[in-house]
């Protein structure tokens, strides 16, 4: 997990038509935050910028204390889920949820300590060892 700082970001699309505008927010490491907004009001488009999915028009976003505006998104250390989520069917929970940190070259510690977490917090713990299809 990283610190995040967007100072005055934007998006616009074709120069005309803004999506977001003026944005400034900081999260600390660990910080829980959640984006609400009805359908169409940037939630999605703000996590893609944040990601590295989707081109900052304007604005800087720092994570970690450096600016990755034009940083590929393999290098962010910032993993997104989308809302049409898929789920390998042939890997239990614990496997769909391990799969980019290995892909990431993470140590088996690292990656174990990373699941029970978020698993913790998710509430997801009775479920790591089934296939989606049991969910």
């Amino acid at each position: 997990m990283a610190n995040l700082k967007l100072t005055d970001v934007e998006k616009t699309y074709g120069g005309t038509v803004e999506v977001l505008k003026n944005i400034d927010l900081e999260i600390e490491k660990g910080e829980l935050v959640v984006f609400v907004g009805p359908s169409g009001c940037g939630k999605s488009t703000l996590l893609r910028m944040i990601a590295g999915l989707e081109k900052i028009t304007g604005g800087t976003l720092e994570i970690d204390g450096q600016v990755v505006n034009d940083v590929p998104p393999a290098q962010r250390g910032i993993a997104m889920v989308f809302q049409s989520y898929a789920l390998y069917p042939h890997m239990t929970v614990r496997d769909n949820m391990s799969f980019a940190l290995k892909i990431a070259k993470k140590s088996k510690e690292e990656i174990e300590a990373s699941v029970s977490k978020a698993a913790k917090m998710l509430q997801l713990e009775p479920y790591l060892d089934r296939l989606p299809k049991a969910l």
